[in-house]
């Protein structure tokens, strides 16, 4: 398995080398073509991530759920809502929770027969998609602070014409 999955790391490397091949025929300043370069190997690595995690069997994804929960637990939270676990798998909040109710997702109910679910977190670390999640969570914070920091200098420009 190790070897196969050498094989593949290869030819994602041979994938970047030809798109930086392209990138340097471009009449492109340096940082623009450091930041194409950047932004195909995060693709690329995206792609590995997601093909290395479809050949781990259930125990090799335990062992990954522990190491990254010993990781993360301090920043993460111990559950997840019904809505953030659809977003991530792409699936309605409906699909969900009959995962949830089928076992599919590992999830308990806060009341019986509430419809309401404790999700815990750390069932989906080792997922791929729960990158992609964290990715856009904090994407998502950088936007509400720039938009805090907005309506602040609006106060502050305010107080001072006053």
């Amino acid at each position: 398995m190790k070897k196969h999955m050498a094989v593949k790391t290869g030819v994602v490397f041979k994938g970047i080398s030809d798109v930086m091949a392209q990138v340097n025929k471009e009449n492109i300043s340096e940082n623009a073509r450091q930041y194409v370069q950047l932004l195909h190997q995060s693709i690329e690595i995206d792609q590995e991530k997601e093909m290395f995690y479809l050949e781990l069997n259930d125990d090799e994804k335990t062992e990954v759920e522990h190491v990254l929960k010993d990781v993360f637990h301090t920043r993460l939270p111990e559950y997840m809502p019904v809505t953030e676990v659809a977003q991530m798998l792409n699936v309605t909040p409906q699909m969900v929770r009959r995962y949830c109710a089928e076992g599919k997702i590992k999830a308990k109910q806060r009341m019986e027969n509430s419809g309401k679910w404790l999700i815990p977190t750390e069932q989906f670390l080792a997922k791929p998609e729960f990158s992609k999640h964290l990715k856009q969570k904090e994407i998502n914070r950088m936007k509400s602070m720039k938009a805090i920091d907005l309506v602040l200098q609006g106060i502050d420009e305010e107080e001072e014409e006053d």
